[in-house]
């Protein structure tokens, strides 16, 4: 009896064998992202918050690109200092902080783009919210009446993704370039939006993979949809997929695109932090003690690994 789908993945093995990650994108792109540096990568995720978006996320490599700081101008005050390019998270007291840091926060990112060895967008929708006639990556909580929202056009994404690559290529045109979309639907939106919007996406992003060669796709989205068809696997708000749906996709992920040997490793480093989560209720001393010497093993063994 078949109970669910499965399908393969071609293997696309990267050439690093520890390789550094940039991640840029949806908040599964940020819970990926956490997976890698608990295992020792060195990950960088979404300097400036969770993005969703294409252009919103094109907008922040031709920033690192062009070298563009951050001025007062690129900044609302209402209640607090903001960025339409940035994540809600992101909301300063004054003008000159909100400069001041953002830069700082841009300098270190064109730093982490150009050192990455892979480089992984994850694309959440094509849904998005104008503000002036400009794609904005986030609406601050304001209010729903000073916005346009609207499906962005097969064009407009395709146009947006190839601008794109051309400018990671610009920044570091050795590292290896993922693409992926989120498994997560944006039901706020409606469901036949979200499916179109997802549908959009999926189409001009693999019409651009065919005619690139600088990149590849990873289909976080079909795995959950079709491999991992059945609710148990969502969290409580039937969108996100649960820490085992999650384990499962890096699963593939690593089987896709490491080498046995980066594999090997990983089973080891699996295995330490498992026994480094147990927290056992009498010899407390003895297991820290244990676990400094795994540790210690490890990184003796693996210098390359990023634990923090």
């Amino acid at each position: 009896m078949k109970l669910k789908i499965d399908f393969d993945i071609p293997k696309n093995e990267l050439a690093a064998k520890w390789p550094t990650f940039f991640t840029i994108g949806s908040c599964f792109a940020d819970n990926q992202a956490i997976r890698k540096r608990e295992l020792g990568f060195n990950a960088h995720s979404n300097p400036f918050g969770i993005l969703y978006n294409p252009i919103s996320i094109e907008h922040i490599f031709d920033r690192c690109q062009n070298s563009r700081l951050y001025t007062k101008e690129d900044f609302e005050n209402k209640g607090s200092y903001f960025s339409w390019e940035h994540h809600g998270d992101f909301n300063y007291d004054t003008a000159d902080k909100a400069v001041a840091e953002s830069n700082v926060i841009l300098q270190e990112t064109q730093k982490a783009l150009s050192q990455a060895d892979v480089i992984i967008l994850t694309y959440g929708t094509s849904l998005v919210y104008r503000y002036k006639d400009k794609v904005i990556a986030n609406c601050h909580k304001q209010p729903n009446n000073i916005f346009e929202h609207e499906q962005l056009s097969f064009s407009e994404i395709k146009a947006s993704i190839h601008r794109t690559l051309d400018l990671i290529s610009s920044i570091n045109a050795e590292a290896k370039v993922i693409f992926t979309v989120s498994p997560i639907r944006h039901l706020r939106s409606g469901v036949m939006e979200s499916s179109r919007s997802k549908a959009t996406l999926l189409s001009a992003l693999h019409e651009v993979i065919s005619e690139e060669k600088r990149a590849s796709y990873f289909p976080s989205y079909e795995i959950f949809m079709d491999e991992l068809r059945d609710y148990r696997f969502a969290k409580t708000d039937m969108t996100h997929p649960t820490e085992q749906a999650e384990e499962y996709i890096w699963d593939r992920f690593c089987v896709t695109y490491f080498s046995a040997e980066t594999l090997q490793i990983l089973k080891e480093v699996k295995n330490y932090t498992q026994f480094a989560a147990h927290r056992p209720i009498h010899a407390t001393e003895l297991h820290e003690k244990q676990v400094a010497e795994k540790l210690n093993l490890l990184t003796t063994n693996y210098p390359f690994l990023h634990f923090k």
